[in-house]
């Protein structure tokens, strides 16, 4: 057995990472000794085991959509998967900017419009849904003020 190269591991790992493998059958994969394989992998929980199990479940739920159908939602999960990446990406950047900023201004007009324009997009692609609606927000703050006006009078 010849020593393994560098993406020959990194095959093993990934193989090894769908957690569909036993160290024997990646050893026999790889031809390889299952001692290296588990020397490799110890101390690693394989990471996209769960993904796995997931994508085979949505395939056969796909399994009698049409080949357009499975397009469509294909060209869906992957220009979601952008525009999230996108959002993550430019979050990560505004809080980056944010910490500077924080020593350097003193009015945080400018952090503030850094963090709308993120919250605008974000909501704008459809990568988050707003998690309370301002008139909730609104509501309860008039039934706290209507109950606060019945304590007064309560006790007046």
């Amino acid at each position: 057995m010849a020593r393994l190269t560098d993406e020959q591991r990194e095959l093993i790992l990934a193989d090894y990472h769908t957690g569909q493998y036993t160290n024997r059958e990646l050893a026999k994969k790889y031809d390889t000794s299952h001692v290296t394989i588990g020397k490799m992998v110890k101390e690693i929980d394989p990471k996209y085991k769960e993904i796995v199990t997931t994508q085979v479940a949505i395939n056969r739920d796909l399994e009698d959509a049409s080949y357009q159908e499975v397009t469509s939602i294909n060209n869906e999960v992957t220009k979601l998967t952008k525009y999230t990446n996108l959002v993550n990406r430019i979050q990560e950047k505004a809080l980056d900017k944010a910490d500077t900023m924080l020593d350097q201004i003193d009015t945080p007009m400018d952090l503030k419009l850094i963090v709308d324009s993120v919250d605008k997009a974000s909501i704008t692609l459809k990568v988050n849904a707003r998690h309370a609606p301002k008139t909730d927000i609104n509501n309860n703050n008039n039934q706290q003020n209507n109950e606060q006006k019945v304590i007064k009078v309560e006790y007046s």
